[in-house]
């Protein structure tokens, strides 16, 4: 998928963060969480055999936007890229990473915490900048660097849950990053917890349930 298609999917979009060690279960978690209405999955590289699962994911799912996530060098990116991923994102900035997403029209997402990594990032090519870590900053941020740099749109990771999506929003996030409220303590077991979790997001978020 073209990146300013990917970027035009995400827009207000809520995208899972998987990072269960077990392939099986990581598979398991991604299907439930799409089908709980999740907008978007993004697959860490802590994921064993990671690229695989995205492979085996884009290939029963064509339609689903699929990532590649803590992605920190090239041959990762590399391997991202031939396994099918729609979008590559990494925690922190890494200009190889950046630099491969640029020449091979992939969707980029590099992690920042100040104005000054989220315009590095941006230089480098990313489309959404995403704040990382969450939870260790202000929705007022946003505001505050786009007073100057109108141009940057920001996806805020770790710390998102259904008493904080709204308030990202409202400060205008471009899309969320949701990690451990969403999948926390989930296995084959228990996926039906997924759907709740995600309705109260989607309700908090003021969508319908």
């Amino acid at each position: 998928m073209k990146k300013n298609q990917v970027k035009n999917r995400l827009k207000g979009a809520m995208i899972a963060v998987i990072r269960s060690a077990d392939f099986d279960t990581a598979k398991a978690v991604c299907k439930a969480v799409l089908d709980a209405g999740v907008d978007a999955l993004e697959i860490t590289f802590s994921v064993k055999d990671a690229p695989k699962l995205i492979l085996e994911l884009k290939n029963e799912l064509p339609n689903a936007i699929i990532g590649a996530g803590t992605v920190l060098n090239q041959e990762q990116a590399k391997d991202a890229l031939e396994s099918g991923a729609d979008f590559i994102v990494s925690p922190c900035i890494v200009p190889e990473v950046g630099e491969f997403c640029f020449t091979n029209n992939i969707f980029c997402s590099m992690g920042a915490a100040t104005p000054t990594e989220a315009y590095e990032a941006y230089r480098l090519g990313c489309e959404v900048v995403k704040l990382f870590p969450g939870e260790c900053i202000s929705p007022k941020i946003i505001k505050a660097c786009k007073a100057p740099m109108p141009f940057l749109e920001f996806m805020p990771t770790g710390g998102v849950d259904d008493t904080t999506i709204a308030n990202w929003f409202n400060a205008g996030a471009y899309a969320v990053g949701l990690g451990g409220y969403l999948t926390k303590g989930i296995d084959k077991s228990n996926l039906s917890l997924i759907k709740q979790r995600v309705d109260r997001l989607k309700a908090a978020k003021g969508e319908s349930v």
